[in-house]
């Protein structure tokens, strides 16, 4: 009975080489190469451009986050918010017959409860299109848990059935304004459908 198993797995383990990705370790990041789409085959699917020496976290559920250098020199962040749904760290909800005002609101609300942007304020909040659809974008500073100085542009809109929330954050000093027109161009690059 040995001797027939050794040469069928034999087999097996030389087939599984072939194929791709069988023996392939998983990173916890890979670089976009420029273009991001979701590929969702199910549900509301967006896509946007970042410079191709930007990298993404694997194994982010319904979202993205990239960044260039290290996540806590700058990141982009996409998250996609079902109606109704519990957020992390506020009690408020998001409706479907929200405006994108009420929408700021709820998302800087569950900004401030999260425990690591302390001090926050609010320098302006504005109305923009994003995908064709009404939303906002509002730009915050904070601090960290250790004093370091960080500014965010945290926008959103209400496309396809569910709330989008698309964040910039990077140190106040260097990095934000280095950043900030990869950002700008990815946000005017999104797509939602």
């Amino acid at each position: 009975m040995k001797i027939r198993v050794a040469p069928r797995l034999a087999v097996l383990v030389a087939a599984c080489a072939l194929l791709p990705g069988c023996f392939q370790k998983t990173t916890p990041w890979d670089p976009i190469g420029g273009r991001y789409d979701s590929g969702n085959w199910f549900g509301a699917r967006f896509a946007l451009d970042l410079p191709p020496d930007w990298m993404m976290m694997n194994f982010v559920e319904d979202g993205l986050v990239a960044t260039r250098d290290g996540f806590n020199l700058q990141s982009v962040k996409v998250r996609k918010i079902k109606f109704g749904e519990d957020l992390p760290h506020t009690k408020k909800k998001i409706s479907k017959s929200m405006a994108p005002q009420e929408l700021a609101e709820v998302l800087l609300d569950d900004l401030r409860s999260d425990g690591t942007a302390n001090a926050l304020k609010v320098l302006e909040t504005r109305p923009l299109t994003i995908s064709g659809q009404r939303g906002f974008r509002t730009t915050v500073a904070f601090k960290d848990g250790y004093g370091l100085r960080y500014k965010a542009v945290l926008c959103g809109v209400m496309a396809e059935g569910r709330a989008w929330q698309i964040t910039y954050a990077a140190p106040a000093r260097y990095y934000f304004e280095r950043d900030l027109a990869a950002f700008d161009s990815a946000l005017t690059s999104m797509r939602i459908w």
